[in-house]
């Protein structure tokens, strides 16, 4: 029978057990001693600490048997597979609990392993209270588990003092950590704080309160006055002259004064002689009591930026100009002319007195344009703009409203004959010849004006009376001044109101295509259309091109008229070449403001693009004025437009003067002859000798001719006969709908005979 150990004995052994053992080799050790009943298949050490429960460590039996052990110093809420209401309960309440099977079969799988058939928490004290407890688990009936915990008395006696050791350890350990984390974040502080002064490209300082640097980054060495022994244990007296460090004490006192950050800019000389401009902050520095100790400074170089203020100052300067001003003339531009008269306006209202406003209109400057070209055409509008100014008072306005369209607002009149003479002026002072691109040129204006509050209230209206007179101006010959009347014809007005509807007839898709074919005078073949623009007007009807072409020229609108032709006659001819009708090339004319635009082969790739239209079967046509126009920058267009493998032609030739040595550059393949050689081709020798000439020319230099206005039998018998390849004109067709176009198919091929559909059917 093995002998009882006595009290001493137990200590002794349990001292040998648990010597030089650290907190979690204590937990280990307990949950090993009960894992050695063999009715244990489980157990766990829970233990209190900072009033909360903790997991210190699990024992479990593995496959062999034996005892696996885990220390997870875990809190038990974050823990699964324990029974957590029964062990906060023992810590309440501090009494065992036992649980049998039908319990265990309550609590579920998901808190016991399966196979437990018993458990047991045994709370163990300090002071009457509990601060430990043991979870046991077992595979067999409660009561042998039981019989386990009666014979770990021992363990239970000790477990007391060993909790206390483990929960002593652990804070021992957790005060450990802290110093250790403290030491670690005040190296990290003072080797940041090091880092930050050594490289930090800023100012940064602190003095105590009588003005002593005490602190000082490295970047203060590159200050003019400040050696390689730095900043540090000297006053900003020693450093800075008198008059800086005066002010820089007086913001450090200020600082201290009123407990407050100061912010401020100053200026710094470097050793290299530079001026570096500096963002300065000053803050006071506190000690825990809150008393100031000490200011802290900040300088930041800012130079750069005050650099790059500036020069976004001047661009937002110059931006605003540029926004209010026209960029050719410098002369207020529309959005300036309409707030100067909105103001002019309001004080002609409060001081009772009239403001006239001129409208000033360029005659014939589209001809200039198209003779001198349009750099030229810019001279003109400069030096025009030149003599507004020169021609009217410093309170008065002279702005460039678009175009050729200039308009003067003059202020304070009282006396209609102030504004005749005014006008006179103008009209003399821009009558005198100006020199433009080596040539002598005279031009003139023609003036309407409308006067405030007899023609208008407000801005729209006295631009539009100013409008109805000048048109009325122009009528009467130009180069005079017409003032507006209610009772003046209205032939101003409907061109107005014409040109508000060109201005709308594109957005409303009141414009239409027709298309004249051309054919071979030898075969009779259909080789290609022209796509001719009209414009039926909602309440005009048809309108001729004859009308609205040069008001379109005139007003600018030529040029977005110009792209919706070009863009429907590719989807035209896409069509008619997907359906399989045999159209040969589609045509479309170019206006000379269309061709110029800088960017328009893009423009045209671009559509073709769009359309989908191979490049091949569009053919674009420049008239012979336009081509020798900036001859070199047509042939770097025509360069381009040929490259991307577009058929070019020459319109209206022999209308102009060309030259043969820019011809011959040119990109080429088909020349038209004006029409008005082909009118009277028989009887007038003049006419015949011209036609025959462009026919030989053209053919000499390997290009194709068409003659255009064929309108009789004759015509085209004459131009057959002396080698012209193909004729358009009335003879063959009018222009047709692409509707009228499409009906004179039979089958894919283009019939010319009159017989198969009739004309007047489908007028």
């Amino acid at each position: 029978m093995q002998t009882k150990l006595t009290a001493v004995e137990l200590i002794k052994r349990f001292q040998r057990l648990f010597t030089d053992l650290n907190h979690k080799q204590i937990a280990e050790r307990l949950v090993k001693l009960v894992m050695a009943k063999p009715a244990v298949s489980r157990a766990a050490l829970i233990i209190e600490r900072d009033r909360r429960l903790f997991v210190e460590s699990i024992a479990r039996l593995n496959a062999q048997k034996q005892p696996e052990i885990d220390t997870v110093a875990t809190a038990l809420n974050k823990l699964r597979g324990f029974p957590h209401n029964q062990i906060e309960r023992v810590f309440s309440e501090g009494q065992p609990i036992a649980l049998d099977s039908s319990a265990i079969v309550r609590l579920g799988h998901d808190i016991t392993p399966k196979g437990t058939r018993s458990a047991y928490l045994y709370p163990i004290f300090e002071h009457d209270k509990p601060i430990a407890a043991f979870y046991l688990e077992s595979q067999d009936d409660l009561p042998a588990l039981e019989r386990s915990v009666q014979e770990l008395d021992t363990v239970w006696a000790f477990s007391g003092l060993l909790a206390r050791q483990i929960i002593e350890m652990w804070r021992h350990d957790e005060q450990s950590e802290r110093h250790r984390l403290a030491e670690q974040a005040l190296w990290a502080s003072e080797t940041y704080l090091h880092a930050i002064l050594h490289h930090s490209p800023a100012l940064i300082s602190v003095k105590d309160l009588n003005g002593n640097v005490v602190l000082a980054s490295e970047h203060y060495k590159q200050l003019q006055n400040v050696d390689e022994q730095g900043f540090v244990g000297k006053n900003v007296f020693d450093v800075y002259p008198k008059e800086v460090a005066q002010a820089l004490w007086d913001i450090d006192l200020a600082t201290q004064d009123k407990q407050q950050t100061l912010e401020t800019e100053l200026e710094l000389m470097h050793k290299d002689g530079s001026l570096h401009t500096y963002l300065m902050v000053k803050f006071p520095l506190r000690n825990p009591n809150n008393d100031v100790f000490g200011v802290c400074t900040i300088c930041t170089d800012i130079s750069e930026r005050k650099l790059a203020e500036n020069a976004l100052r001047e661009q937002q300067s110059r931006l605003n100009y540029m926004a209010f001003h026209d960029s050719l003339t410098a002369l207020p531009n529309r959005s300036l002319f309409y707030d100067r008269i909105y103001h002019g306006l309001a004080r002609a209202q409060r001081s009772n007195s009239k403001l006239a406003l001129m409208l000033l209109d360029i005659d014939r400057f589209k001809n200039i344009n198209d003779s001198l070209g349009h750099d030229s055409g810019d001279l003109l509008l400069k030096a025009i703009a030149m003599r507004l100014n020169e021609g009217v008072r410093d309170m008065d306005t002279v702005a460039r409203l678009g175009g050729d369209e200039f308009v003067v607002v003059l202020e304070g009149v009282h006396d209609m004959e102030d504004v005749v003479f005014i006008a006179n002026k103008l009209l003399v002072t821009l009558a005198r010849p100006l020199e433009i691109a080596g040539h002598e040129i005279t031009t003139t204006v023609s003036i309407g004006v409308s006067v405030y509050p007899d023609d208008g209230t407000d801005t729209d209206e006295l631009l539009k009376n100013a409008d109805i007179a000048m048109y009325k101006a122009k009528e009467a010959g130009k180069n005079n001044c017409q003032f507006y009347a209610k009772g003046m014809s209205a032939t101003a007005v409907n061109y107005l109101l014409l040109e508000n509807d060109l201005r709308r007839a594109v957005e409303q898709e009141q414009l239409i295509l027709h298309y004249q074919p051309q054919i071979d005078l030898k075969t009779g073949e259909l080789m290609g259309v022209e796509a001719l623009v009209r414009w039926q007007h909602p309440e005009r009807g048809l309108i001729s091109p004859a009308h609205f072409i040069p008001l379109a020229e005139e007003t600018g609108l030529i040029a977005p008229i110009g792209e919706w032709v070009l863009r429907q006659a590719c989807y035209q001819q896409k069509r008619w070449l997907d359906s399989g009708k045999k159209v040969g090339r589609m045509a479309v004319n170019l206006s000379p403001r269309q061709f110029r635009q800088r960017n328009f082969p893009e423009k045209v790739e671009s559509i073709l693009r769009e359309t989908g239209l191979p490049a091949e079967y569009l053919e674009l046509e420049i008239t012979e004025s336009c081509a020798m126009e900036h001859a070199g920058e047509t042939i770097n267009q025509l360069k381009q437009l040929n490259q991307m493998g577009l058929y070019l032609a020459i319109d209206d030739f022999g209308t102009g003067y060309s030259s043969l040595a820019y011809l011959k550059r040119f990109p080429i393949q088909k020349l038209k002859i004006d029409s008005s050689f082909i009118h009277d081709i028989q009887s007038d020798p003049n006419d015949a000798a011209i036609a025959k000439s462009i026919i030989g020319l053209a053919h000499n230099m390997q290009l194709s001719v068409v003659a255009e206005g064929v309108e009789k039998p004759a015509q085209s018998d004459w131009l057959c006969d002396e080698g012209c390849d193909q004729g358009q004109g009335f003879l063959f067709s009018k222009p047709l709908t692409a509707r009228q176009f499409e009906a004179r198919f039979v089958g894919k091929q283009f019939a010319f005979d009159g017989n198969v559909v009739k004309l007047n059917a489908l007028a």
